[in-house]
C-alpha cells in the first residue's frame, strides 16, 4: 500500500492515543508508521485539552488495515491584556527646549490617579543643539515624588533600557525632536495616587535638548510639571507647573488596591497581633497615639515596609504601664 498523505499517518497516531484517554491530559512520546512510498516520524509530543474528531476513515488493503481521523484538541488563550496611553503630550504646541548634560538634569512630572499601572515604556522627543547631527549616550531615569516639596526626591531604582537602539545614539536638531524610547528591564508598577518624576540626562558624548510643551497631555496621569538640577540631581530647583517635557507614557492596568480592612485582630501575651491586605510597591506603616481626643499620630518605629504584594502580619508590644494604645495603619503616599 502507498501512503501520500502524511496528516494521515499522524492522525493515526493521535487515534490510538486518544482511544485510551479521550477527555484526559495525555502525552505523545514519539511514533514511527512506515508503509509503502515512505516513513513519517514524529518527535516529542504533548497535548492536553477536550478532544473532539471531526472526520474519519479507513485505508486497507490484504495485509493490514489504518484507521485515521483529524482530532481536535482546543487549547484555552490567555486573555490579551491591552496597553494604555497614561501620558501623552507629543502633539502638544511646541514650546521651547531643556538643555539636558552630564550634570544638568531635566525631569518631567506626571501623576497617577486610582489607577495604578505596570510600567511598559516611556518615550521622549528629543534633539542636539546644532545643526549637525550628533551622538549622545543618554540615560532615563524614574524618580519618586517627595510629597511635602514637589520635587524629585530619589530613584525608584528601576533600570530603564533603550528600546530598538543602543547608546550612543545618534540625534539631529529636528523640531520637535526625534522620538527615543525606553522600557523598564524588569516589571515596575506605577502606584496609584502618587507622583513620579521621568529624569533624563547625558552619560557621556554631546548635549542633548529635549522638546517641551505647554499643552495639557492626555491620558490618566495628565498632572504635570517640570524641573532642572545643575549638579545631577543632588538638588532641584523650584518645579515649573506650567509646562513639561513632550513625552509619552504607556503602562498596562492593574487590578484596584485591596480595600485596607484590618483582619485576625488577636492578643498574644504582651503582643496585639493584626493582618491586613497590601499592593506590591505601596509602602504602609503603623502609627499609635495615647488618646482620641488630643494626641497626635505617631509612627511606630521599625513598622514602614514597602509591599511585594502579600498581606503584612504585625506584631505590636503592649505597654503595660499605659492603660490605653489606640493603633491605625496608614498608606504613606
Amino acid at each position: 500500500m502507498k501512503l501520500n498523505i502524511t496528516k494521515v499517518l499522524l492522525a493515526s497516531a493521535l487515534l490510538l492515543c486518544a482511544q485510551r484517554a479521550l477527555a484526559q491530559s495525555y502525552s505523545i512520546d514519539g511514533f514511527t508508521v512506515a508503509g509503502g512510498g515512505g516513513t513519517s516520524t514524529g518527535g516529542p509530543f504533548a497535548l492536553s485539552g477536550t478532544s473532539g474528531q471531526s472526520e474519519a476513515g479507513r485505508l486497507s488493503d490484504s495485509r493490514y488495515t489504518i484507521e485515521g481521523g483529524f482530532w481536535n484538541f482546543p487549547v484555552a488563550n490567555s486573555p490579551t491584556v491591552a496597553s494604555t496611553t497614561i501620558f501623552d503630550n507629543t502633539n502638544g504646541t511646541f514650546n521651547g527646549v531643556f538643555l539636558v548634560t552630564t550634570s544638568t538634569w531635566m525631569a518631567s512630572k506626571f501623576c497617577l490617579g486610582s489607577q495604578p499601572y505596570q510600567l511598559e515604556s516611556v518615550a521622549l522627543l528629543l534633539g542636539v543643539p546644532g545643526l549637525d547631527v550628533r551622538t549622545s549616550s543618554v540615560r532615563l531615569q524614574v524618580f519618586s515624588n517627595d510629597p511635602a516639596s514637589g520635587k524629585p526626591s530619589a530613584s525608584t531604582g528601576v533600570i530603564m533600557n533603550l528600546s530598538g537602539m543602543t547608546n550612543p545614539v545618534s540625534l539631529s536638531p529636528n523640531i520637535p525632536g526625534k522620538p527615543v524610547t525606553w522600557t523598564p528591564a524588569t516589571p515596575f508598577t506605577l502606584v496609584a495616587n502618587r507622583c513620579y518624576w521621568a529624569v533624563l540626562s547625558v552619560e557621556s558624548g554631546s548635549s542633548v535638548w529635549q522638546a517641551a510643551s505647554a499643552t495639557r497631555p492626555t491620558g490618566d496621569a495628565g498632572a504635570f510639571g517640570r524641573v532642572g538640577s545643575t549638579d545631577a540631581g543632588v538638588t532641584w530647583g523650584v518645579p515649573d507647573t506650567f509646562g513639561n517635557g513632550m513625552m509619552l507614557i504607556r503602562g498596562t492596568a492593574l487590578p484596584a488596591s485591596p480595600a485596607l480592612v484590618v483582619s485576625a485582630v488577636r492578643l498574644s501575651g504582651n503582643e496585639l497581633r493584626f493582618s491586613f491586605p497590601t499592593r506590591a510597591g505601596q509602602t504602609y506603616a503603623i502609627e499609635s497615639r495615647a488618646g482620641l481626643a488630643s494626641d497626635a499620630w505617631t509612627e511606630v518605629p521599625g513598622t514602614r515596609q514597602t509591599s511585594a504584594g502579600a498581606a503584612f502580619e504585625v506584631s505590636l508590644p503592649i505597654r503595660q504601664s499605659q492603660p490605653r494604645q489606640f493603633f491605625r495603619v496608614k498608606q504613606l503616599p
